[in-house]
């Protein structure tokens, strides 16, 4: 009987090894870029949107950032997207875009009621050395009371008050209100009746003007088109 030797050699696998970890950090890249993309286009898409239902200032407020923006493409981090609130969820911006993005009853937090200022009331004034939105809590403090004059507070029914001012000049441009000089005489438009610089309501309601989650969930939906697009390109590339 003839013996029979089995020989064996390990393959070469070099090559392959090298074309996995090539596919790896493709699939990687272009994860990162579709994400990115994606949410990009969904921001762009929302503030079109709320500029179509009138809320054009507010749509400045919807921010938009990526794993790639931010330089996170290290293997242990996932690629991601991200649609925000410029300041966060929490400040006013953050408050309007999910009211009018969802429908809301917005009541006040800290007070009896929610004030709306006229065009007689400065629109920001600085306290403590910061420039803010004006409200009737910073009205003395904002050193108003001698530029204008002290608030009353006047009820107009169970659910309705106003604050108002007395001699007062309004500005014929702006509408502003101004103390009156010593002599009272001034060049400015004078009431006169009491000047009402604030509304006071109890709640008011938002009504749903837009849906940020179809919007979103529509690109994120398209996201395996743009992996295949992105890839695609690369393939290209490489000939």
């Amino acid at each position: 009987m003839r013996s029979v030797s089995i020989s064996a050699r390990t393959p070469d696998i070099r090559a392959v090894r090298d074309d996995w970890r090539r596919i790896e950090r493709e699939n990687r890249r272009a994860a990162l870029d579709a994400t990115a993309e994606a949410s990009k286009k969904a921001q762009r898409n929302i503030q079109a949107k709320m500029r179509s239902v009138g809320l054009g200032r507010l749509a400045n407020a919807v921010g938009q950032t990526s794993a790639r923006q931010k330089r996170q493409t290290s293997p242990d981090r996932d690629p991601y997207g991200v649609i925000y609130a410029r300041g966060g969820d929490e400040s006013r911006a953050g408050g309007a875009l999910l009211a009018y993005s969802e429908g809301a009853t917005i009541r006040p937090r800290r007070s009896e009621w929610l004030a709306v200022p006229t065009d007689a009331a400065p629109r920001l004034v600085t306290v403590g050395g910061k420039r803010r939105r004006l409200t009737p809590a910073m009205w003395e403090s904002a050193g108003l009371n001698q530029r204008i004059g002290k608030l009353i507070f006047k009820r107009i029914r169970q659910n309705l008050a106003i604050l108002v001012v007395r001699k007062v000049s309004l500005s014929p441009k702006t509408g502003r209100a101004k103390a009156l000089g010593a002599s009272g005489r001034t060049r400015t438009r004078i009431p006169k009746n009491e000047v009402v610089v604030f509304v006071l309501i109890r709640q008011t309601r938002r009504a749903k003007r837009f849906d940020k989650d179809q919007i979103v969930e529509f690109y994120a939906n398209r996201l395996p088109d743009y992996l295949r697009r992105i890839l695609a390109g690369y393939n290209r590339g490489a000939r």
